[in-house]
């Protein structure tokens, strides 16, 4: 079969759709359709450049010329897809060989459906109006297709999380691809029978989907990871409870001591200690008794170190909690539930590089038969927001909010950052 419209113009949209296709649902970066106008006159210089090449009649000469062009385009695709949007250089190397391999199944579709109308003995006039008006309405048609399926459906949530393994895995999947390519280009190929060539057009589609089975093992693999990190992260905060509660009972037990001895000293030994000293280790006894009475006793345990922690990083926590509307859940819950979200506040307002707005406000009351939690920190940059850890904090929450039949929702406004949560008030609570 011989490749039929080798024109430069035609070849670089191919691929500069290909990528476009992919870079759509992501993220884009400043002046992104200027840059992809930069895409596609650097493409067009590029295939000008390499596809003279892949003109040789010789198969290996061929194979060879078309793995070149391959590792060229693929750097190129892979530079000019960083450059247009926010995504790291291994996932935009991986959308690359997605592009490369769209584009060449485009290509190679086309050239199919012209054999097709060849041998039913209506060739097409590659020349004529109708005939490049078909060209772009299927182009169109096809990267809308693959711009709403592929390239949605592959990355988790508009982001990529490619690693070495999997880029060098659909590197080497692109290169057989692209062999076969070449035998498909190549002028023996009129020779070969149908079944010949329908067989390495069946193996094309052997390599896509592998390709894709790929991915989405990979992503299996990373969900599968992370959710055994996070079921170890809610059983250890579940654990923790009794621990926390151990220290702020002895803490909250050896400062009240310390009081009563401050008081004692400051009776029978006046003179003793300076007044002032006495003063301030009185402080900082009551600094450390820091109690809380919310009526529920887990609340209390978690309000009590939360505080502590605060105070020691320079934050201010304010609590209006009535925990006597928690009583039907079981501590380890309760514990892991408030000491995430106060975690992931106190985080954010310790980033916050205002000391007089490093506030954290805590709500917990009851509003027409539901439990309603606020919490309100600072808001933080996106970019730190992003961390694996805090984004484990925030799935902690939902898996414990969907256990009790709650919601969970986030929002950020005027600078601020606020998680709101919905318990169904049970009855007799």
């Amino acid at each position: 079969m011989i490749v039929v419209g080798r024109h430069v113009f035609f070849r670089a949209v191919l691929r500069w759709g290909a990528a476009l296709a992919f870079c759509y649902p992501l993220k884009h970066r400043e002046r992104f359709w200027l840059r992809a106008v930069e895409l596609l006159l650097s493409l067009m210089a590029l295939t000008w450049l390499l596809d003279p090449m892949a003109q040789s009649n010789s198969l290996v000469q061929l194979q060879v010329s078309l793995l070149g062009m391959y590792i060229g385009f693929f750097i190129l695709l892979g530079a000019m897809i960083y450059a247009c949007v926010e995504i790291d250089k291994k996932s935009a190397l991986y959308c690359a060989v997605w592009s490369l391999l769209t584009a060449q199944t485009a290509y190679e579709g086309w050239n199919l459906f012209e054999l097709l109308c060849a041998v039913k003995s209506h060739p097409l006039n590659i020349n004529s109006v109708p005939v490049k008006l078909l060209q772009v309405l299927t182009g169109v048609v096809f990267y809308g297709v693959i711009c709403g399926t592929l390239a949605r459906k592959i990355p988790d949530k508009g982001v990529y999380h490619i690693g070495p393994r999997q880029l060098a895995s659909a590197f080497f999947m692109g290169i057989m691809f692209m062999l076969q390519a070449a035998l498909l280009s190549s002028a023996q190929a009129l020779d070969w029978p149908m079944s010949v060539v329908g067989t390495t057009l069946i193996g094309q589609l052997y390599f896509l989907t592998l390709l894709y089975l790929q991915t989405e093992l990979f992503k299996k693999s990373d969900l599968q990871k992370e959710m055994e990190t996070l079921n170890l992260l809610y059983e250890r905060q579940r654990q923790q409870y009794q621990v926390a509660r151990q220290n702020v009972n002895i803490i909250n037990k050896r400062c009240h001591e310390l009081r009563v001895q401050i008081a004692a000293l400051r009776k029978l030994a006046p003179d003793a200690v300076p007044r002032e000293t006495l003063e301030e280790a009185e402080n900082a006894a009551r600094l450390y008794d820091a109690g809380a009475n919310s009526g529920n006793e887990v609340l209390d345990v978690v309000l009590t170190e939360k505080t502590l922690l605060c105070q020691s990083r320079r934050v201010q926590l304010n609590a209006v909690a009535n925990g006597s509307c928690l009583q039907g859940f079981e501590p380890g819950d309760l514990y892991a539930l408030f000491a995430n979200a106060l975690d992931y506040a106190i985080e954010g307002a310790v980033r916050t590089p205002d000391p007089a707005r490093r506030n954290i406000d805590l709500l917990v009351c009851v509003r027409q038969s539901f439990i309603v939690i606020n919490v309100i920190s600072p808001a933080r940059e996106p970019e730190a927001a992003a961390t694996r850890t805090e984004a484990y904090e925030l799935k902690v929450l939902r898996r414990i909010v969907q256990k009790y039949s709650g919601t969970l929702t986030t929002e950020t406004q005027n600078g601020f950052f606020a998680i709101k949560i919905i318990f169904p008030l049970k009855q007799g609570e």
